[in-house]
Parts: C-alpha cells; structure tokens; sequence
C-alpha cells in the first residue's frame, strides 16, 4: 500500500489532472468533506462536489508541506487557476485527510488563507 504521503500526492494529482472519476473513488462510501462555503458533504455528495458543483475550472496544486501522523496528514500550499466565472485565483490552503486502513480518505477539512473574520 502506498505511503500517506504518496495518497496525499495523489489525492492533488488526480484534482490537478481535472479527473472527478479518479477524485471522487479516493474516497471511502461514507466520507467526510468540509469545505469553507459548502454544507459538509457526506458520501455520495462528494462525487457529485466533484462532478459539478466545484467553482474551480481548472488549476494546479503546489504543497509546501506535508505532515503525517499515524493515518492522518496536513499538506499545506498554494493553488493557483481559473474558476468557473473566468477569474484567476492564488489562494494558500491548508487541508487535514484521514485515511482508512484501505487508503481511502474517510474524513477531508479544507481551510483557505483568505481575510474572512
């Protein structure tokens, strides 16, 4: 089985290469997914997150870091592309992945460094 580290790179991998079959099948039946200015998505509503209802067109991943411990990890960096509307974006994220036993993301939290509070 692949390290965490190697289904962390995977997981940006398949969302950069703009591939939502490949995306969503990294998730495990019953997942998780909070994301900053969605209803947390449980299951199925993160396939379909990643078939439509996502505002990013298209984009690329850079990860400044990446933290493990035991079946969790933190990446950190920098994505920059276009959403749906057209507008170019650079925004810095951090996201936190729970992994199953098998390599499947059963919990995800994302979180954008942008002024909000």
């Amino acid at each position: 089985m692949p390290s965490v580290t190697e289904l962390v790179q995977r997981y940006y991998s398949t969302v950069d290469a703009g591939d939502p079959d490949a995306t969503s099948a990294l998730f495990s039946p019953g997942s998780r997914y909070d994301r900053p200015g969605y209803p947390t998505m449980v299951g199925e509503q993160i396939t379909e997150f990643y078939h439509g209802e996502r505002v990013i067109e298209s984009g690329a991943h850079s990860l400044t870091e990446i933290l493990i411990e035991g079946d969790r990890a933190a990446a950190r960096g920098v994505f920059k592309g276009r959403l749906k509307n057209g507008t170019e974006v650079t925004v810095g994220f951090a996201d936190f992945f729970l992994f199953d036993v098998d390599g499947l993301i059963t919990e995800r939290t994302t979180y954008f460094y942008r002024g909000a509070v």
